[in-house]
């Protein structure tokens, strides 16, 4: 089985991409603000503090497995049969020891409440393990149509549905337990129906010592990964306690949210075509520069935009109760640039096959971050939102590099790429506060005057972004 090929263009999977994730987001949205009003902020630490710990366990059910199948030029059946019986194996493994350790873990974040929601939550590692490799194939196949409608029905009916109804119950934190158990199990179902029984597939020994091989690099690198992006989030749920966990989770949710979709969606985009293109550099540098530019274009705005209104943001979306969320949120909005960066930066260097070199770079950043918000919890929410920013700095510059020497691209071409998104921001921060000044204005409740404020952001938006996009069309 050789590489696919395709007639969509990168065009229509892009746009295939971006309407997926716009539904996913507009749904996050809409469940946030429901359950916001139905849930408090210990109910939702509760979730948030087992969340941190599935998404470490999860780092070793995917050991870079699915990767490993997208990225590889040519595979066989035997290859993705391997891989499948490992994917599998490893769900029902870290299921096991998740479900056994409960008990231990909650004690470690002082939540006894946590020992039942983590055995629960191990459902989800067995699924995930039953699907994977079928989500990589269809990564593979740039079937973008596909996991479009996939992800946005999981969580739409799977996430939204189900927690919302189940709250509006009173379940409690059981409604998001049962909402992100249903949101996998129908991407899993969907992922499943699109490709026909891997398990009839033979396996290799050869092929499962390679799959191993990358696998133990790209976990490595995950693993740094992830406590550079949640180190944080360890530190409030093991000083601060769940209560202060579920409010900075929040802060951390809205953020990060949007942030998160942009990285899938460069993440879908970027991964597939490097990893066909990774031997043309110059091809390669260009594909990453563009995404470069499109990031900027969109994060430097939403700084501006949530460090300026954040207040109103919190209390149009959570409520006054979640009052204590607004200052976390504006200093980690500073972030967002940063962390997209990162999110551009590596799916590119795995593309290249510098599994190992991405992993000491993460390291790198998950020792930084791990010391310095120790050292500065004892001052706060606000104090560890700060860490992250210097640190998410630190991130980009690192990744950057790697790709700069992995793609040949010039500093000069790197500058350039950076140049519309800075100009956004600029307009961004001058237009909103020039609707601050404006007397009868000032005289507008916050929600009026956030409105006024999106709607100069989504212009001045579309304006940079049509100018590049028409840029891309000359060049």
């Amino acid at each position: 089985m050789t590489k696919p090929s395709t007639k969509l263009s990168f065009k229509r999977n892009a746009m295939w991409a971006i309407a997926g994730s716009a539904v996913t987001v507009l749904s996050q949205i809409a469940a946030i603000v429901v359950l916001a009003r139905l849930l408090t902020p210990y109910e939702f630490g509760v979730v948030t503090a087992a969340t941190l710990i599935n998404q470490f366990a999860l780092i070793f059910v995917e050991f870079g497995v699915g990767t490993y199948v997208v990225q590889r030029s040519d595979v066989n059946e035997r290859f993705i049969g391997t891989a499948y019986r490992i994917s599998c194996f490893l769900g029902l493994l870290i299921a096991s020891l998740v479900f056994m350790l409960a008990p231990i873990l909650a004690n470690l974040l002082d939540a006894p409440d946590l020992t039942l929601v983590l055995r629960v939550y191990s459902i989800m590692f067995l699924i995930f393990g039953w699907y994977a490799i079928h989500d990589a194939l269809t990564q593979r196949a740039l079937d973008y149509a596909y996991l479009a409608r996939a992800d946005a029905v999981s969580f739409s009916l799977g996430y939204a549905g189900v927690s919302i109804s189940c709250a509006l119950l009173g379940f409690s934190y059981w409604s998001l337990v049962m909402g992100h158990i249903s949101q996998m199990a129908i991407r899993g179902t969907f992922l499943r129906l699109r490709h026909k029984n891997l398990s009839q597939y033979q396996i290799s020994l050869k092929d499962a010592r390679s799959i191993m091989h990358f696998g133990f690099g790209q976990t490595l690198s995950r693993i740094a990964s992830m406590i550079a992006s949640q180190a944080d989030g360890y530190v409030v749920a093991s000083r601060l306690g769940v209560t202060a966990v579920g409010t900075y989770g929040r802060a951390t949710q809205l953020v990060m949210m949007p942030a998160a979709q942009l990285g899938q969606i460069f993440d879908k985009l970027i991964f597939p075509h490097i990893s066909r293109t990774q031997d043309e550099h110059k091809r390669s540098a260009t594909i990453y520069l563009n995404a470069i530019t499109g990031i900027c274009i969109l994060s430097f705005p939403v700084c501006v935009l949530i460090w300026v209104f954040g207040e109103s943001i919190v209390n149009f979306l959570l409520g006054a109760k979640w009052h204590e969320v607004a200052q976390p949120l504006k200093v980690l909005a500073l972030a967002i640039p940063f962390r997209l960066i990162h999110k551009v930066s590596d799916p590119t260097a795995r593309a290249m096959g510098k599994t190992y070199s991405r992993a000491w770079r993460q390291w790198v950043v998950a020792i930084s971050l791990v010391s310095l918000v120790l050292i500065l919890s004892p001052y706060g929410l606000a104090a560890i939102a700060w860490a992250v920013v210097v640190v998410s700095v630190v991130d980009a510059g690192l990744m950057v590099w790697l790709c700069f020497r992995v793609t040949h691209f010039q500093v000069y071409q790197l500058s350039q790429a950076f140049k519309p998104g800075l100009y956004a921001g600029l307009v961004a921060l001058l237009a909103i506060n020039g609707i601050m000044e404006v007397p009868f204005l000032r005289e507008l409740n916050d929600l009026i005057q956030l409105l006024l404020a999106c709607l100069f952001f989504a212009v001045i938006v579309l304006f940079f972004l049509n100018n590049y996009l028409r840029r891309l069309k000359l060049t």
